[in-house]
């Protein structure tokens, strides 16, 4: 996102607390070794692409932002990354075990997430989970500025979410909300 562009530096400098770790080390913990894992708006990589590398994992990073990628690729030289919106990224054929898009559908208009959902769906294994944030109440808001920029944010209801991951092969095992009231939500490839 071009807003991300914007904002790097602030976003790198607040990007440094423990939101989203406990919820992927759990994810992380139940892969097997070298599974490969899509982070989906990785962002500069911390602190999720580093739990899952810290656990064993494989990783491959997509975000539109290029300044992010740039921090994120100055974080882990090694770990291939795609700057491109998920909704049409090129996954390069690869399949993966897992995916998790922490901060990033809630940005996408609800057309956009449908084929943000369809685009990860296609990359996943059966039987792959897939864990995201996201809001629980269907509709469009406009959120606090992050260091002055505007942000608009897009959410389905949880049964939204339900039947949307099940047109596209996935099934919603569990929500629940952490202490800073993000939403999150696990599904896992079915077939």
């Amino acid at each position: 996102m071009h807003e991300y562009d914007l904002i790097a530096d602030w976003f790198a400098s607040q990007r440094t607390g423990s939101m989203g770790v406990p919820e992927v080390t759990a994810l992380a913990a139940s892969l097997p070794a070298g599974a490969w894992v899509l982070d989906v708006g990785c962002g500069t990589g911390l602190p999720l692409t580093r739990v899952l590398l810290e656990h064993g994992c494989q990783v491959m990073g997509v975000d539109s932002s290029r300044e992010l990628l740039a921090r994120f690729q100055a974080n882990f030289p090694h770990v291939p990354v795609s700057c491109a919106p998920i909704q049409s990224c090129e996954l390069q054929a690869r399949t993966f075990d897992a995916a998790i898009a922490w901060g990033v559908l809630f940005h996408l208009h609800h057309e956009e997430q449908e084929q943000a959902i369809a685009n990860i769906a296609r990359a996943l294994k059966p039987g792959a989970a897939f864990l995201f944030t996201s809001g629980d109440t269907h509709g469009s808001v406009d959120g606090a500025p992050m260091n002055g920029v505007p942000f608009r944010y897009h959410s389905y209801s949880v049964d939204g979410y339900r039947d949307l991951l099940r047109t596209h092969g996935l099934t919603l095992e569990a929500t629940h909300k952490d202490p800073g009231e993000n939403v999150y939500y696990l599904a896992r490839k079915t077939g």
